[in-house]
């Protein structure tokens, strides 16, 4: 539903996006992760028709989204990085300009208003961050749209917001949408998405479906032994590091735990833990690897 093929706009030496390829099937969510100025944005204005690539092409639903614009922004609800309403309209004059824009539900609308409450009457220059972006995921959400582009869209919510937010992707997901979201939190990305991407300066880094992407990431040990001296040998073989107390070491590797083991397994151990692989893990060590480059 959603691709890219060997997407590419330069802005400068080094910045923009460079052979940028990824799908996005119906009923899935995909991740793209990033540090700011990665790209993330640029990928999705690509998808929503506002920037003309140098080469390669974005495609919606089979229309590419520079020269079939209008057709693909009817197949997508949009919901941008940067919340910027007109500040003297308020929450009700954008839901009412938006069911003049989109066919929408008033059944959809009021259960969106439900699970994000918020005062419409109030002016958008007097909304919290928080308000503003309940008030634009209503509006993306109001659209019942097969294709959904998030841009880091729980920024500004409290957890409790975040929570149904996320339960809302994943009953759009159990409803066949596609949907590319775009964040700065791992927990979020690791409960929702299926695949995801890694992209730094403009370059996607790795993609994979979630389970691949953590079951192939570097794991953390720290182990306690007898003596420092075991320590040392242990930290000089495994490259670990030292703790404070000179007998604990920790240890990060891509080593099958069976591997770790029989290494181990030479040396006397007081205690032995492993920190669970979660996404933030991947992502640091990918990154970690390419500054090191």
């Amino acid at each position: 539903m959603i691709e890219l093929h060997g997407l590419t706009k330069k802005f400068a030496q080094d910045k923009g996006l460079f052979d940028v390829s990824f799908t996005v099937e119906p009923g899935t969510v995909f991740g793209f992760i990033g540090p700011n100025g990665a790209g993330k944005s640029t990928a999705i204005r690509h998808l929503m028709g506002l920037l003309q690539p140098d080469s390669g092409n974005a495609t919606i639903g089979g229309y590419n989204c520079w020269s079939s614009s209008p057709e693909v922004k009817k197949l997508v609800g949009y919901l941008p990085g940067e919340i910027s309403f007109p500040s003297d309209l308020t929450g009700d004059d954008i839901l009412t300009l938006t069911r003049r824009m989109d066919t929408t539900s008033s059944e959809r609308e009021k259960e969106l208003l439900t699970l994000f409450p918020l005062d419409t009457k109030v002016k958008v220059r007097k909304m919290s961050k928080g308000m503003k972006q309940k008030l634009a995921i209503i509006r993306c959400f109001m659209k019942d749209a097969p294709v959904y582009l998030l841009d880091e869209p729980t920024s500004g919510l409290d957890p409790l917001m975040q929570e149904r937010f996320l339960e809302l992707v994943l009953r759009e997901k159990e409803a066949g949408k596609a949907i590319l979201m775009s964040s700065h939190h791992f927990p979020e990305m690791e409960k929702t998405c299926d695949y995801a991407a890694l992209i730094r300066n403009g370059r996607i880094v790795v993609a994979d479906s979630i389970d691949s992407l953590i079951a192939s990431s570097q794991k953390m040990y720290h182990v306690e032994f007898v003596t420092a001296q075991a320590a040392h040998q242990f930290s000089e073989i495994m490259h670990g590091k030292l703790m404070g107390t000179r007998v604990d070491v920790s240890v990060s590797t891509t080593d099958e735990l069976n591997t770790f083991l029989q290494t181990l397994a030479a040396f006397r151990v007081t205690s032995f833990r492993s920190a669970p692989a979660d996404l933030e893990t991947v992502f640091i060590h990918y990154y970690a690897e390419e500054e090191s480059v």
